[in-house]
């Protein structure tokens, strides 16, 4: 080999970043808030209920939501330094204190998050069409915790045993705004799920001054669903419509009728579209019509050129409050699919997929945390791109992915130095991103 392998005594650490992480879990209306829900005996003993949450996200920050891991920082001292802690529980402890924290921890986490984003919010606006909107995506997305007896665990859509947790999303950079685990075998539109976005919309409301667009699948095409959307002030909708046995063949006439059989556009070789609007009454309440819009495809042959025996319509159609054309409701719902890689960036980059208890209300607890930690390095990543000194990014309008700001910011190497009454965390001044990091450190939150 090149080199000697030696231990040494000189304090070093490889994830210098969560000094950045612990900066913002240290706001004290966060550490009272905590203690209010969480009232514990007055013993020396005792780790603080704020010490445990901060540790568990710290974990999370760092990829690793695991209670065993806390055992990888038991010698480490940054560890707790960076997340400011006075105590670092054990792996058991931090099991047990968190399966046995409140569900107003809830509140907490969510009130925390709210705060989080109203100081960035630069980021979580967006103008289409002439207006600015506060975009809102609702999706469900299905996480793998097979072979396991967790509670709540049962067979999903995704032909998997799992949960079907609900997340939602505000803004161009994918922030996470609010979520709710919920059983495997749970319908998107389950009980309680009228309720929750209810929850999300008033989240958002306190997060942004900009109007509010939410956007969801078919899932969620319910009467009281939409009824609810329509009369929240200072909200717009784009909920893609079921069209459950409707005919598409009368779809596709009634689109050619209004724009003229000639007025289609051509999707590919073997495929045309026309698009078209109506109003319709919700099912059980005729008194309360939405305007629709839709796009009608008729596909008389396959993309390379075949000859279909008879032609395939697909009708994709939209509830909207929107005056937007059909064309611009179209191509603004083709851009939902960004929020798959903000699911992705969730259970990958920060391994949540197989949550670490065999309790459901610990496991949602876990959930909000992950959400507080998703959204730092979310934010990391934004202001170290509008510092414009990321290597080989020069766009601020772009995302950095979570696992990017994992990889070079929270695993960057340092050195300690406790001088003066001062500590003082050095890295190398070679290190690609070492510009990124003092920039941050020196630039208000």
């Amino acid at each position: 080999m090149n080199f000697e392998f030696e231990l040494t005594s000189t304090p070093t650490t490889s994830t210098a970043g969560l000094a950045f992480i612990g900066e913002q879990l240290a706001e004290e209306k966060f550490l009272k808030h905590i203690t209010s829900v969480c009232p514990q005996p007055r013993r020396s003993d005792r780790i603080a209920n704020a010490d445990i949450v901060r540790s568990m996200i710290g974990l999370i920050a760092v990829g690793k939501p695991h209670f065993d891991a806390i055992t990888e920082y038991r010698n480490d001292p940054f560890f707790t330094q960076a997340l400011r802690l006075d105590r670092l529980a054990s792996a058991e402890r931090l099991r047990q204190r968190i399966q046995s924290l409140p569900q107003k921890m809830g509140d907490v986490f969510r009130d925390f998050t709210i705060r989080q984003l109203r100081r960035h919010k630069d980021l979580l606006g967006e103008t289409h069409h002439g207006t600015d909107y506060s975009v809102v995506h609702v999706d469900v997305s299905a996480m793998d915790n097979s072979d396991t007896k967790k509670e709540g665990v049962s067979y999903t859509y995704k032909k998997f045993t799992g949960y079907a947790p609900i997340f939602a999303y505000i803004g161009p950079f994918g922030f996470m705004l609010n979520n709710e685990l919920r059983e495997g075998s749970s319908h998107c539109n389950c009980e309680g799920t009228r309720s929750w976005l209810e929850q999300t919309l008033a989240m958002a409301a306190k997060t942004t001054s900009h109007r509010i667009l939410l956007v969801t699948d078919a899932g969620h095409d319910a009467a009281d669903n939409l009824q609810m959307l329509d009369q929240t002030e200072n909200t717009d909708f784009v909920v893609k419509r079921n069209l459950r046995k409707e005919d598409p063949t009368q779809w596709l006439e009634l689109a050619q009728l209004q724009t003229g059989q000639q007025a289609y556009q051509t999707i590919d070789i073997g495929a045309r579209a026309w698009y078209g609007q109506r109003e319709l009454a919700l099912p059980g309440h005729p008194e309360t019509s939405l305007r629709v819009t839709y796009r009608a495809i008729e596909r008389f042959a396959a993309p390379d050129g075949q000859f279909l025996f008879e032609p395939q319509i697909t009708i994709e159609a939209y509830w909207t409050s929107l005056d937007w054309t059909p064309q611009q409701i179209q191509a603004f719902y083709q851009q939902r699919g960004t929020s798959e890689q903000y699911h992705s960036e969730f259970k990958t980059d920060l391994d949540m997929e197989r949550l670490p208890s065999g309790k459901f209300a610990a496991n949602q607890h876990l959930m909000d945390m992950g959400m507080i930690a998703y959204n730092l390095l979310r934010s990391l990543g934004q202001r170290s791109l509008k510092n414009g000194l990321v290597p080989g990014r020069k766009s601020a309008s772009k995302r950095l992915r979570l696992r990017t700001v994992m990889q070079n910011l929270i695993y960057m190497a340092g050195r300690i130095i406790s001088h003066a009454r001062r500590r003082i965390l050095r890295i190398f001044e070679g290190h690609g991103w070492a510009s990124t990091a003092m920039a941050l450190a020196r630039g208000p939150d």
